[in-house]
């Protein structure tokens, strides 16, 4: 009897160990899943010359978490600029958006890294990213504009942005249908 007990208790010790090293798993890697597949990018046809905002397959199952976009917008942005090196070699210090507070359905967000938005984007780029941002954060029902505070620059202006702002792109759904 006390040889089945110790080994009920074993037992019980080693799933809950196994339940836990699961669970710290997925917490780990939880913002290292949110990338550019929960947020929406742009494209442009080379052909065409066509701007396009596509929506990232995977945006629905976090719309409702703005923290959530945030994360995966950050993490987006860095994944797509890594693949444009610097000449000299050192990292760039790429756009991170901090949520200040929302209010009146318009999320007012600061742009650290500012510098790299205004001056080293060049205007299109800056354009795709307040189109990106804006399009993702309004993806949460309770958010319809997005209020960018950073210091003006030559490739990008702050303000409030909603999806009206862009009307010169082409919306796309997920898979590259439109919408």
């Amino acid at each position: 009897m006390a040889k089945k007990m110790v080994v009920a208790v074993m037992l019980g010790v080693a799933f809950i160990g196994a339940l836990y090293a699961v669970i710290s798993f997925l917490k780990q890697n939880e913002s290292v899943t949110f990338d550019s597949r929960y947020t929406w990018h742009a494209e442009h046809d080379a052909d065409s010359g066509a701007n396009m905002l596509v929506r990232g397959r995977k945006i629905q199952d976090i719309k409702k978490d703005i923290n959530k976009l945030i994360m995966a917008l950050n993490k987006s942005v860095e994944e797509s600029e890594t693949i444009r090196p610097r000449s000299d070699g050192l990292k760039y210090e790429f756009p991170k958006i901090t949520l200040q507070k929302i209010d009146l359905r318009t999320a007012h967000i600061e742009i650290a890294n500012d510098q790299y938005l205004t001056q080293r984007m060049g205007s299109s780029g800056a354009q795709d990213y307040l189109a990106e941002v804006t399009f993702t954060l309004t993806e949460d029902p309770d958010i319809k504009a997005v209020n960018f505070i950073f210091e003006a620059g030559e490739h990008a202006m702050p303000g409030i942005y909603s999806r009206e702002s862009f009307t010169n792109y082409n919306i796309m759904a997920e898979g590259g249908r439109n919408r």
